[in-house]
Formats: structure tokens, sequence, C-alpha cells
């Protein structure tokens, strides 16, 4: 029996390791935004933007009827239904979210800017970690565009 002690101990530890590196890889602080632009999108597949310069990065932004603080505030509490979002920061006409995945627990960033001038909310969604996503932050920019039609 203590012959397994050994090898069970060591992948434990191992494994916490391995959560704990992974809960603070590459946090938000590529998250930016300035003068209405949010960072571009890394040269992986697991990042889309309506700012994006390629097609597998762009994404056609949301547009809103009505005036910011509500449209800000629409936005806001439709988020907060999901049962994975947190709300990590407003400044402004900026949002940025954190979606944690349910199994491995990895975090994806989604950030808003509100552009009153052209009623567009520009926004970016991407992983933290990994290279491909298997096109999910695509697919949850495009069910919360669903989510909030008619709404802002």
């Amino acid at each position: 029996m203590r012959m397994f002690m050994a090898p069970l101990m060591a992948l434990s530890l191992t494994g916490c390791s391995f959560v704990s590196a992974w809960e603070s890889h590459t946090g938000p602080s590529e998250m930016t935004y300035a003068e209405g632009r949010l960072a571009a999108c890394p040269d992986r597949p697991n990042c889309v933007s309506t700012q994006g310069s390629t097609p597998d990065h762009a994404i056609v932004p949301f547009t809103y009827a009505k005036p910011f603080f509500e449209a800000a505030i629409a936005l806001q509490q439709e988020l907060e239904k999901h049962p994975r979002a947190k709300l990590v920061k407003v400044d402004g006409p900026y949002f940025h979210f954190e979606f944690r995945s349910p199994v491995l627990r990895a975090i994806d960033d989604v950030e808003f800017i509100f552009d009153e001038q052209t009623k567009t909310l520009q926004f970016r969604s991407g992983s933290r970690f990994g290279y491909s996503d298997w096109n999910e932050n695509r697919k949850r920019m495009e069910a919360i565009r669903n989510d909030i039609l008619g709404k802002i």
C-alpha cells in the first residue's frame, strides 16, 4: 500500500500546482482600452473582436437604441443572469466581465465599450489560456446578441 502513496502524493501536488498556474495564467493585463479601442486579439483562434482585423477574429458589433445609461444597465442585468459570468470592472462606457468554463474553470475575458455617437457596442471576447477554443467565444457573443436583442 505504501508503494502507491508516493506516486499519488506526487500526482496530487502536481495537480495543485497545475490548478494554481492555471488560475494565475495571463490575467486581464492584456485587457486594455484606449480612445475607444480594445486590445487586439492575439495570433490564436481563441478570440473574437468587433475591432478584429482578420476574418478569424472579426465579428459584427451590437447596436443599441436606448440611451447609454439604460443600455448599460440592461447589458449588465442580462449578463448577471449567466451563472459563470462575473463583472470585474466598469469604467464609464467600458465593461469587463470574466466567464469561467464549467469543467477546467478556465477564464475568458469579455469586454464591452459603448460608443454613444454611433450607437454601437464594441466588444472583445478572448480566452486567457490555450490555443483554440472551438469557437466558444464567438458562440457566446452571438448568444449574448440574441439575449439582449431589443433590451438595449
